[in-house]
């Protein structure tokens, strides 16, 4: 008999063990579509504002104005250029429009111990009371490793950074962060009848970017040689790709497509648990101090 009670004891406990351990399991995984779709936007923002940011680093490094008299305006900003040591530095004053729709303050800092050109130059990019859009943004790390020509004779490029953060503070004083890091391969294809910039180039970026949204919620995106992102001069949006998105919190992950047919639209579309939503890369007109 005590055995028998004792049996009925530990088959209770574990019973009660299961259930906890279930009930536990769908709390943690509970499914709520905007949620879902707010954390995926926060992967879209957090690409989206680093492609732009590149483009300026891009742009001046193949300067024609900038390369040859020290000095331009790319993007909105005042950008200067000395090549003993070599450093590219990228000021924007005050809520500056960067004239893809955003507003930009302070400076991005680049350095090579080479010429930003050669092949296998280390640069390292930081910043200076940075914001964009009135929100502050920081990097731990920032690197752009010239890899040389790939097998199609196009540069190539590896990105490397880690605890990225842009920081907003809305209007009733609330904090919330974006922060995230990415290894990424960024391949330029160039206008071949010029050796400076135009507006017919772009690139393909393939590679990861993981982070939390401002939701406080995890992604994790991976963009595959196939589905490869398209990033050009031209267009403020992305045109083309997809990334396969994880989404660690919630039962369901996500996939995101940047395809309009590689048309300048400011859309894109999500697809989770089967159903397909569209979101716009940007909102309002972000206005200054607010």
């Amino acid at each position: 008999m005590k055995i028998s009670a004792l049996s009925r004891f530990i088959t209770s406990l574990l019973l009660m063990i299961v259930l906890l351990t279930i009930s536990c399991h769908k709390q943690n995984t509970s499914f709520d579509y905007n949620q879902a779709i707010e954390t995926t936007a926060g992967y879209v923002d957090a690409q989206q504002m680093t492609d732009l940011l590149l483009n300026t680093y891009f742009k001046s490094i193949t300067d024609s104005t900038l390369l040859t008299n020290g000095a331009a305006v790319i993007d909105g900003a005042n950008v200067t250029y000395s090549s003993n040591p070599a450093i590219i530095v990228i000021t924007y004053a005050w809520c500056k429009q960067d004239g893809y729709g955003h507003l930009r303050s302070g400076t991005i800092e680049a350095t090579s111990q080479t010429n930003f050109l050669d092949s296998l130059a280390v640069v390292n990019l930081t910043f200076g009371s940075f914001h964009y859009d009135n929100d502050s943004l920081s990097a731990g790390s920032f690197t752009i490793t010239n890899m040389g020509l790939n097998s199609d004779s196009n540069f190539y490029f590896d990105i490397n950074a880690s605890n990225i953060n842009r920081q907003k503070i809305d209007t009733a004083g609330n904090v919330s962060n974006l922060n995230y890091q990415l290894q990424q391969t960024f391949v330029r294809h160039k206008d071949t009848t010029s050796a400076f910039h135009t507006q017919t180039d772009y690139f393909n970026i393939t590679g990861s970017l993981t982070g939390k949204a401002n939701n406080t919620f995890a992604f994790s995106s991976v963009i595959s040689d196939t589905s490869s992102l398209t990033s050009s001069f031209s267009c403020r949006w992305l045109v083309s790709g997809a990334s396969n998105i994880e989404l660690p919190n919630f039962i369901y992950n996500s996939s995101v497509n940047f395809s309009n047919d590689v048309l300048c639209i400011n859309m894109y579309s999500v697809i989770t648990n089967g159903i397909l939503f569209t979101n716009a890369f940007d909102g309002a007109t972000p206005v200054c101090g607010q």
